[in-house]
């Protein structure tokens, strides 16, 4: 196999690493599955290029502007709309956050019509040469960005103040309330925060690749794989989830050609969920047996 195929896998895989971390960090804070999550990097898109249309700057600039802007209109949605439903068990919000998706779905197509867009920039098409392959500047920069963003969420759940209290909510609302924690205010900023991790994956998206209203739903079905793959809430598990949902998809298309990428993801999907279960239980069964038993195999 070509090294070729396996760098483009790892490249796209910073990106489905960038996408899958704000699904991953709701999830592991709160238990709220975000079917909204793939709206919110559409509109992410949307937003830069209404930036770009307006005030001439940069997608990557913009960043500046979006990033903030969605994650303050994200936070209300959370305080005031899901942490109640939540309240009541997790198929309320569940329910709610798809509702959000319809009406941001309907919403882009009514104010922007269902054409593809893409972001213009200098750099979306520049190549460059890495490990002697050529590949797109914008591929590594995508990589480079999943990276950061993982080893800045990482620092901040694990050497700050913030990440004490999120993960003391995470934990034990009650517990944590009592010791003076705001966790619907936990609850809010971390829906925020995914909201602008979700802005940023948008504005890389709409700079690498065509997009339109209904891209949403792809990209959440390639965060839902990622987070899977990694499990929810571990961060450099998302990032390790990503690489390997882009090698699988790279390899996928090598193999059968490149109009299958896409059903190689989603058939990738259905096996991880069908399959990580029984592992699970394989591999905790395996430690309930008694230590000398398991070294007795292990040596076998």
């Amino acid at each position: 196999m070509e090294f070729g195929v396996i760098l483009a896998g790892l490249l796209t895989g910073g990106l489905y690493a960038t996408i899958g971390l704000g699904l991953s960090l709701v999830f592991g804070v709160m238990r709220l599955v975000n079917l909204a999550h793939g709206e919110l990097i559409i509109v992410g898109a949307y937003a830069s290029s209404l930036v770009l249309s307006w005030w001439g700057i940069d997608p990557f600039l913009s960043l500046v502007i979006v990033v903030p802007v969605i994650a303050a209109l994200a936070y209300p949605v959370q305080r005031y709309l899901l942490t109640g439903l939540l309240r009541r068990g997790l198929e309320p919000p569940l329910v709610a956050t798809f509702g959000i998706s319809l009406i941001l779905s309907a919403g882009l197509t009514a104010i922007f019509g269902g054409d593809p867009r893409k972001l213009a920039s200098s750099y979306s098409a520049a190549g460059m040469s890495l490990f002697g392959q050529q590949v797109r500047v914008i591929d590594v920069v995508g990589l480079g960005i999943g990276v950061v963003l993982t080893v800045v969420i990482f620092l901040v759940m694990r050497h700050s103040r913030w990440g004490a209290a999120l993960r003391a909510a995470s934990t034990d609302p009650a517990t944590a309330g009592t010791m003076g924690i705001n966790v619907n205010a936990v609850y809010a900023i971390t829906f925020a925060a995914s909201a602008a991790v979700a802005a940023i994956g948008g504005v890389f998206i709409g700079t690498a690749y065509s997009f339109t209203p209904t891209s949403g739903m792809g990209y959440i079905l390639i965060g839902f794989t990622v987070v899977v793959l990694g499990g929810t809430g571990n961060t450099f598990g998302t990032l390790i989830g990503g690489l390997v949902l882009g090698l699988v998809q790279s390899i996928g298309g090598a193999l059968f050609g490149g109009e299958y990428r896409d059903f190689v993801i989603y058939a990738f999907f259905i096996v991880v969920l069908a399959a990580k279960p029984l592992a699970e239980r394989g591999l905790d069964a395996w430690r309930s047996r008694p230590a000398a038993t398991r070294r007795t195999e292990v040596r076998a």
